[in-house]
């Protein structure tokens, strides 16, 4: 990750738009540059901006204490932790652009914004706002702000906690990752070396390892609730299930004798109820009848008079006619009259017209002089109106042209009096600064000598340190080679005495007999997964073999019920044939009985004489007319006797279905009881197989107990193999510890031997060390030399460039040297100020010549454009004057108006007279044909009204002759008028029919209603005949019966569910053990595995597998960081905690100068904590993996703690990133600092709090 460009808007006290391109010169070629300015002038400014374009937050406001709000405009506050409080006050909007480069070598370009409503001053503030392009041609990353937050992150690598400790060292912050915790520490690194794979391991051994436990758990559990029962609780269970099953099926067949006495009585109360709403419904189609009969009276008076009913019709018609022909005739007379005085109105207004068409003509003729008078005004006009236009343009030109040649004039005078007073402010100055003049004229010169000065005074300052560098290194390459000499002994002494400890460690091993044990475990291993095969197999086998007897004897049971129905079945079977005969036979002598009793052959019976022929069959002997007792008598017992047969049949039914169902039930159960007695022997031929085969048979020394013994048998040997399997772990236990004694005394050997090989090779590295710094010393010596010869010979060249200043020769050198950089910036300032004065003196003198010319010019245009400007005003006056009389000359005639629109008036009257009077004469004209009209259609109204009244006194005649007719023919007392006869008439055809449809509809009702009498009795006494054997108790009683009965049925089926439910999952426990132990043993295999291997790296937040593997991460940075620390403090040396048992990423320090003194890193004080703190910030500069290399580092004050020669030093380490290719920013108020680093960002205040950014 590198940074490329910070910029950005009205942050804090950068008011306006601000830049720092890296990309450019010459931070471009520097890869180490200050940043420096006055406190508060807004240093640290840049690096907020930075983290706001990438992260939205800031170090500085996340470490303000509490959250205190801040007031902003108006009456609205702000938390002192918001990153909008960073907006300049007074400014609408502002922003924060940051150019990178990320992870994936990409350019992007990241902006955080802010702004207040409606872009003003006093507006509120508004959320903040992100963006992130790619470059070059800025393609949007991310849509929300959050979605860009995690695209910048994911880019970059690094989270703000990271940032902050990797590239950014904010002030105060230095010692945070000195100090962190193990956790945070380890996250780092991780983050840096992209190494989050020992995290995930971590997790999802924790994970893996939870699930193997919980499925270990589960299959116990499993086991604990799939025990089978044993032989005594199977064979009482399937006794409780017969029973139970036997005691359903009786309560079945007494629920089907009461459903059917209940379905009895609840058909006759059916048939008793239907029966009485048919009496019912008959007795209302009576009565509805009966009440109908003056309905039926008044329908046939009304059919009787239909005959007149054409004569009345034609008399209304004509009577009709008769009064609109008169009603015609009335309003012909009254239109006649109205179209006669039509016609008179329109001759008058005929005349009329004419006399107003001769005034329109003679108004037209009157006009024309005075239209030809108007005409002639407007021509002259119209040549006038462009001779005035242009006269009126040309004075308001001329007077705009007046004008400004005075404004002109005024300005040119006003810029000759402002020269002459800059010039003469110019002359006072120069000669004020005469002493300025030989350094500014010739400064190009001088400027050359000053840096070649400056850079041999900064070489000499160099070699000068160098030197004192080179003796202190001599210094401590003596001490450490004294120290490497002295460790090495010791390491020496180590050595033995950890071989040593090897040597028993390895004796104490070979004590345990490890063979022997591993072939012990086989064997114990072997004998119990032989006696826990055999204890499955015999446990199936031996419920199986029980479950073939059960189902034996229950399939016996089941054949000899199934024989005992099929014979009660074929027994019913013969007793049906003859019900159904003797059935037969009764229910045709019913019949003959009952057509012989009929009421139709009751009332021919009764109508019959003696010696009279029968009407049916001719016979003269009538043998049944006075027998009716007997054949009553004789009807009844038939009846009876059909009704018995009835029961019969009904009963033999019953029993046939009832022995049906129980033999059909037989035959399946059988059906299935076989299949799984065929399925079971197969298991058990399989299971004996299995048994007899198994290897514990087999073996000699193996002597089976009898079967009933063989469950505790097999309990008590698998206990006694557990109980071995544990004395042996024990064992093992032990072997196992001595073999981790024995790694770790190995283990230790080595480090011991690394150690020596390694202090012999700091003792050979001392000795070259100190060689070549005896080396570099002289060499370094040489050339300060060289240099104090070429600073002298610089200095004497520019003795003459203050040849004329009132200082003396050597007092401006002892000034130089005091702060060459300075001198020579300050001496700069006042040759380009003395140079820029001069010259725009010079400037000034010429613009002086120029202006008294312009101003010559000007004066005799201004002279010109007032004679321009009066003679344009007395022409326009002329031409308003003429133009004035000619207008109020055409005002007088016809008031101003066009001509066109006087004609088209006067044309208009003309044509409006023309028009009025040829409407007029059409008026007349259709007046004359109305009259003419309405005489024809009176006379044609008069005749038809005389034929009307003939045609009406003959319809009366005719209606009268049929009256009296009709009157003839009906002979009561009810006389029939003419008013009558039409009141008789006026009921429509329409009602009529609608009537005899209901009178019809009464009748068939009538008949209906008695024939569903008829057969509802005949339906109730026909079921009466059917009645149960016991029809004393009421359906209310079956009902409660029923409901008992259904309770008990429910209570004893769920009981036999239970048992047949329990009987169910007995067999499938007994199938599921066998299976489940051989997945126990499995399970506790994978679950001992993944717990080993969670207990090693396992954790729920992947830190511990993390942090061991960072360990060797933390190892490598500090080897970075120690390499920095012998450049800033060599007395320090960082290492890490060693912790064989636990993972350590803590940190302590050695202190050199202490004999090799362990430290915490608390103890170390502010200028020690600093020195330590950037060499580890150094070492995570250098550290980098494939995903995150941080190239930019920047460094917010700190270096104030610091003495001289410290921050030399500091100074050395922080050159030497430039080599690798890293920039480094340095942000302090330290002037040793400033002044040795070349490449400055600097930060001036300016007035009203506003600070400028500007690179040097």
């Amino acid at each position: 990750m590198k940074i490329l460009k910070i910029g950005g808007k009205n942050l804090a006290s950068l008011a306006g738009e601000f830049q720092v391109d890296f990309e450019q010169e010459p931070l471009a070629s520097s890869g180490l540059f200050a940043i420096s300015g006055p406190t508060g002038a807004g240093k640290s400014t840049l690096l907020d901006a930075l983290c706001l374009a990438l992260y939205d937050a800031t170090p500085r406001l996340l470490k303000a204490v509490g959250r205190s709000l801040l007031p902003d405009v108006g009456s609205d506050t702000i938390s002192s932790q918001d990153t909008r409080a960073l907006l300049r006050r007074g400014a609408a909007e502002g922003y924060a652009e940051v150019d990178f480069i990320g992870n994936d070598g990409a350019g992007y370009r990241a902006r955080w914004s802010v702004r207040r409503s409606r872009t003003r001053a006093e507006g509120a503030l508004q959320p903040t706002a992100m963006s992130l392009h790619q470059l070059p041609g800025l393609q949007p990353i991310g849509a929300t702000k959050t979605e860009v937050k995690a695209e910048i992150e994911r880019r970059i690598g690094l989270s703000f906690e990271q940032f902050t400790r990797a590239v950014l060292l904010a002030q105060n912050e230095f010692s945070t990752f000195l100090k962190a915790e193990d956790n945070e520490r380890g996250e780092l690194l991780e983050t840096l070396t992209g190494s989050t794979v020992y995290s995930e391991i971590s997790m999802r051994a924790f994970e893996r390892a939870k699930q193997e436990q919980a499925e270990l758990q589960r299959l116990l559990s499993r086991l604990a609730d799939q025990r089978p029962l044993t032989a005594e609780a199977r064979a009482e269970l399937e006794a409780d299930s017969a029973a139970a099953d036997h005691a359903v099926a009786q309560l079945d067949q007494a629920k089907a004798a009461l459903e059917q006495d209940l379905r009895w009585h609840q058909q006759a109360a059916r048939l008793q109820q239907g029966e009485q709403q048919a009496l019912l419904d008959w007795q209302a189609a009576g009565e509805q009848l009966e009440a109908a009969a003056p309905r039926r009276q008044a329908l046939e008076r009304i059919d009787a008079v239909q005959a007149a009913r054409p004569l009345a019709a034609d008399i209304a018609r004509l009577d009709a006619d008769h009064h609109a022909t008169r009603a015609a005739l009335a309003s012909n007379a009254v239109q006649l009259e109205q179209a006669r005085q039509a016609q008179r109105q329109a001759g008058a207004a005929l005349e009329q017209a004419a006399a107003q068409l001769l005034q329109a003509e003679q108004a037209q003729r009157d006009a024309a002089p005075l239209l030809d008078q108007a005409k002639a005004l407007d021509a002259r006009i119209e040549a006038m109106l462009p001779a005035y236009s242009a006269a009126a343009k040309a004075g308001e030109q001329a007077g705009q042209a007046d004008a400004r040649a005075k404004a002109a004039l005024q300005e040119k005078q006003e810029q000759h009096r402002q020269l002459q007073a800059s010039q003469q402010n110019g002359a006072d100055w120069l000669a004020r600064h005469h002493h300025w003049q030989a350094l500014a004229q010739s400064w190009p010169r001088w400027d050359v000598l000053f840096v070649q000065a400056g850079q041999a005074a900064s070489q000499a300052e160099k070699l000068g340190k160098a030197l004192a560098r080179v003796q202190h290194s001599a210094k401590g390459h003596r001490d450490d080679q004294a120290g490497a000499a002295a460790k090495l002994a010791g390491a020496q002494e180590r050595l033995h005495a950890l071989e040593a400890q090897r040597q028993e460690a390895l004796r104490a091993l070979a004590a345990f007999p490890a063979d022997q044990l591993l072939g012990q475990r086989h064997a114990l291993d072997q004998r119990r997964e032989l006696l826990a095969g055999a204890e499955r197999i015999w446990i199936e086998l031996d419920a199986r073999q029980q479950r073939g007897r059960q189902i034996e004897a229950q399939s016996a049971q089941l054949r000899h019920n199934r024989e005992r129905a099929d014979a009660a079945l074929a027994l019913a079977r013969q007793e049906h044939i003859g019900i159904m005969a003797a059935f037969g036979q009764a229910e045709r002598s019913l019949k003959l009985a009952e057509a012989a009793c009929a009421e139709n052959v009751e009332t021919l019976r009764a109508a019959l004489e003696d010696d009279s022929p029968c009407p049916v069959c001719g016979a003269l002997e009538h043998p049944y007319r006075h027998n009716d007792g007997a054949m009553q008598a004789m009807l009844g017992g038939f009846q009876a006797e059909v009704a018995r047969c009835r029961q019969l049949a009904q009963t033999n039914i019953d029993q046939q279905a009832d022995q049906r169902a129980g033999a059909q039930a037989s035959i399946e159960q059988l059906g299935v009881l076989t299949a799984e007695l065929r399925t079971l022997l197969e298991a058990i031929e399989r299971l004996n197989q299995s048994w007899h085969g198994h290897p514990l048979l087999a073996d000699a020394a193996t002597a089976l107990p009898a079967e009933a013994e063989r469950a505790a048998w097999f309990h008590s040997e698998l206990a006694a193999a557990s109980a071995g399997l544990q004395q042996l772990e024990q064992q093992e236990r032990a072997m196992r510890q001595a073999a981790a004694q024995r790694d770790q005394t190995q283990a230790a050997c080595e480090r011991a031997t690394a150690e020596h090989a390694q202090l012999l090779e700091v003792t050979s590295q001392a000795r070259t060390a100190l060689a070549q710094i005896d080396a570099e010393h002289k060499a370094l010596d040489e050339q300060r030399i060289e240099v104090a010869l070429q600073l002298g010979a610089l200095l004497d060249d520019l003795d003459a460039a203050f040849s004329g200043n009132d200082l003396p020769s050597e007092g401006w050198k002892d000034d130089w040297k005091a702060g060459p950089a300075r001198f020579h910036e300050a001496r700069q300032a006042e040759s380009r100020q003395w140079l820029a004065q001069r010259g725009a003196a010079d400037e000034r003198a010429a613009a002086l010549a120029t202006i008294d010319v312009e101003l010559k010019a000007l004066t005799d245009a201004l002279a010109t454009a007032g004679a321009a400007a009066s003679v344009a005003r007395s022409a326009f006056q002329a031409a308003e004057r003429d133009i004035k009389t000619a207008q109020d000359q055409r005002m007088a005639l016809w008031d101003g108006r066009e001509i066109r629109d006087i004609e088209a008036a006067l044309r208009g009257a003309i044509d409006a007279a023309k028009a009025r009077l040829e409407a007029q004469h059409g008026a007349s004209q259709q007046a004359a044909h109305a009259i003419t009209r309405l005489d024809e259609a009176g006379a044609q109204a008069t005749q038809r009204l005389a034929a009307l009244a003939r045609q009406a006194g003959l319809a009366a005649a005719l209606l009268d002759d049929w009256l009296a007719a009709f009157q003839q023919r009906q002979q009561d007392d009810t006389p029939l008028d003419l008013a009558g006869l039409h009141a008789l008439l006026a009921c429509p055809e329409e009602a009529l029919a609608t009537e005899r449809q209901a009178l019809r509809a009464l009748d068939s009702a009538l008949a209906n209603a008695a024939a569903v009498l008829r057969e509802r009795q005949d339906q109730r006494a026909q079921h009466q005949r059917g009645a149960p054997a016991d029809s004393t108790q009421s359906a209310d009683t079956l009902a409660e019966a029923m409901t008992a009965l259904a309770a008990e049925r429910k209570e004893r089926h769920d009981a036999a569910t239970a048992l047949q439910l329990g009987l169910a999952q007995d067999n499938t426990r007994r199938q599921q053990a066998q299976a489940m132990l051989g997945a126990i043993e499995q399970q506790e295999a994978v679950e001992r595995r993944w717990a080993r291997m969670n207990e090693l790296i396992g954790s729920a937040d992947g830190k511990k597998f993390r942090n061991y593997a960072q360990q060797f991460t933390l190892d490598v940075l500090l080897g970075y960081a120690n390499a920095h620390l012998r450049q800033l403090a060599r007395r320090y040396q960082l290492e890490r905690i060693a912790n064989p048992a636990n993972p350590s990423l803590g940190l302590l320090v050695r202190d050199l100068d202490m004999g090799g003194e362990m430290r915490s890193v608390h103890s170390l004080s502010g200028g020690e904590s600093f020195l330590v703190s950037l060499a580890l910030a150094l070492g995570l500069a250098s550290l980098s993996s494939n995903r995150v290399r941080v190239e930019s580092l920047f460094i917010d004050e700190g270096f104030g703690s610091l003495d001289a020669e410290t921050l030399r030093v500091a100074m050395d380490a922080l050159d030497g990133l430039q080599s690798m290719g890293r920039k480094v920013g340095v942000i302090s108020h330290v002037q040793e600092m400033t002044e040795r680093i070349a490449t400055k960002i600097m930060v001036q205040p300016s007035a009203g709090g506003k600070s400028v950014v500007t690179v040097q």
